[in-house]
C-alpha cells in the first residue's frame, strides 16, 4: 500500500520559500533536490530527470481522475499516472490551502469583519485558496504536459524592455471604452524601474503608475550570474495616480508588496515547465472630489497565480499564466456576485507573454472583475536574449 511521505516541505515551498528565502526542498519522482535558488555565482541548472514510460490509455485515465475526483482530492491524477510522491505532495497542498481558507472565513464570521483583525484574515484567506486552485491546476499541468514541460524559464532579463498597446474596457458605469498603454521595464542589476500609464482615447480619463523593486533571488540582467531557475522573490513599491477628470475626482494610490515564484519543478518532474506565484501587499489611497478634502482607505492587495513557460529553446518562447488578484481599485475592479459577497472578491485574469525573436513579442491579457479588460501589445526590449 502506498503511504504518503513527509509533506511539511511541500506545504512550506508554497508558503515559505516564495516569500522568506530559499530553501533546501524535498526531492520527489526524480525532482530536484537543489536549492530553489543557488547563491549569486553558484547557479546550477537543474538536472534533467530519467523519464518514465507512460501509456497513452493510463495518461488518458490519469487526466480523467485529475477532473474527478481530482476536484476534490487533488493530487489524484498523479497517483494514477505512477507519481505518489509528487500526488501526495498536492494532496497536502490542498488540505493547507483548505485548512487556511476555513480558517480565514472562521475567523471573519467569529470577529464580525472587524477592521482591527481583517488585514491578517483577508491575507490568510487568500493565501489558502490560492493553495488550493494552484495544486488543482498542478495536477491537470502534470498529467497533461509532455516530457519535460512546456517550456523552460529564461536564464536572465533584459535591461530595458518596453510596450505599446491598445486596451478595451467594458464597464456601464463610465464612459470610457478604448486606451493607448505604453509602459517601460529598466532594470539594474537587481533593481527594476517601471513605468507605465492608461490614456482613454474616448474620454478625459488617465491612470499613471511608476514602480520600484527590488529582487533578492532570481533571473538578473544579463551581466550577472545564470539563475538556476525562473523562482524569485522580489519587494515592490508604486505609486499610482488615476484621473477621473470627467467625472470631477481623483484617486492617488502608495503601496508595498512582496512577490514571489516557485518553478514546481521542485515538486516533482511532471511538474517541470510550471511556476507558482503568490503575492502580499498593503495599499493607501486617497480620494479627492472637486474641492472636498482627501479622503483615504487602506487596500488588501494579495495575489496568486499558477503558470506555464512556453518554448525551451529558440522563438517563439514565452509564458502564460492564470491570475487571482484582490485589488478592487483599477478599470477591472472586484468581482461581481449575487447577493452580500458581491465586491469581496478580486478579479479573475489570463495574461500571456511571447517573443517571436530575441527583440520583438506580443502581450495579451483579459481581466474580468465588475468590468471586463482586454489588452494587446507590442513587446520590445534591448539585452542579451534569455
Amino acid at each position: 500500500m502506498l503511504r504518503p511521505p513527509r509533506t511539511t516541505g511541500h506545504v512550506v515551498t508554497l508558503v515559505l520559500l516564495l516569500v522568506v528565502a530559499p530553501a533546501e526542498v524535498e526531492a520527489g519522482d526524480g525532482a530536484p533536490g537543489s536549492p530553489a535558488m543557488a547563491a549569486p555565482g553558484e547557479a546550477k541548472a537543474i538536472s534533467a530527470p530519467a523519464t518514465k514510460d507512460v501509456s497513452t490509455g493510463r495518461r488518458a485515465l490519469a487526466a480523467a481522475g485529475a477532473v474527478f475526483p481530482g476536484v476534490i482530492a487533488h493530487g489524484t491524477g498523479h497517483l494514477i499516472l505512477g507519481e505518489p510522491r509528487t500526488g501526495w505532495a498536492l494532496l497536502a497542498l490542498e488540505g493547507a490551502g483548505a485548512g487556511l481558507a476555513v480558517g480565514g472565513l472562521a475567523g471573519a464570521a467569529a470577529s464580525g469583519a472587524s477592521r482591527r483583525v481583517i488585514a491578517p484574515i483577508v491575507l490568510t484567506t487568500v493565501t489558502g485558496v490560492g493553495l488550493f486552485g494552484i495544486s488543482l491546476l498542478a495536477d491537470l499541468y502534470g498529467v497533461l504536459a509532455p516530457e519535460g514541460g512546456t517550456g523552460s524559464p529564461p536564464s536572465s532579463l533584459p535591461w530595458i524592455e518596453t510596450q505599446l498597446g491598445l486596451a478595451y474596457v467594458h464597464d456601464p458605469t463610465f464612459a470610457y471604452r478604448t486606451f493607448l498603454v505604453p509602459g517601460m521595464d529598466l532594470r539594474l542589476s537587481s533593481v527594476r524601474l517601471s513605468g507605465s500609464g492608461w490614456f482613454a482615447l474616448n474620454d478625459d480619463n488617465a491612470r499613471l503608475r511608476a514602480e520600484a523593486a527590488h529582487r533578492f533571488i532570481g533571473p538578473g540582467t544579463p551581466d550577472g550570474p545564470r539563475a538556476a531557475d525562473g523562482s524569485f522573490l522580489e519587494i515592490e513599491g508604486a505609486l499610482t495616480h488615476h484621473r477621473y477628470i470627467s467625472d470631477g475626482f481623483s484617486i492617488t494610490t502608495g503601496e508595498v508588496s512582496l512577490e514571489g515564484r516557485l518553478d514546481l519543478a521542485h515538486i516533482g518532474r511532471t511538474l517541470r515547465g510550471s511556476f507558482a506565484e503568490m503575492g502580499w501587499g498593503i495599499a493607501i489611497e486617497g480620494y479627492r472630489y472637486g474641492r472636498r478634502p482627501l479622503e483615504g482607505n487602506e487596500l488588501l492587495i494579495p495575489r496568486f497565480a499558477f503558470g506555464a513557460y512556453l518554448g525551451h529553446a529558440g522563438y517563439p518562447r514565452g509564458e502564460a499564466k492564470v491570475v487571482y488578484d484582490h485589488r478592487h481599485d483599477g478599470y477591472v475592479g472586484g468581482a461581481k456576485l449575487p447577493g452580500l459577497g458581491s465586491g469581496v472578491p478580486g478579479h479573475f485574469g489570463l495574461e500571456g507573454r511571447l517573443y517571436a525573436s530575441p527583440r520583438w513579442g506580443l502581450l495579451a491579457d483579459v481581466k474580468a472583475g465588475s468590468a471586463y479588460v482586454g489588452r494587446l501589445a507590442l513587446l520590445f526590449r534591448s539585452g542579451d536574449s534569455p
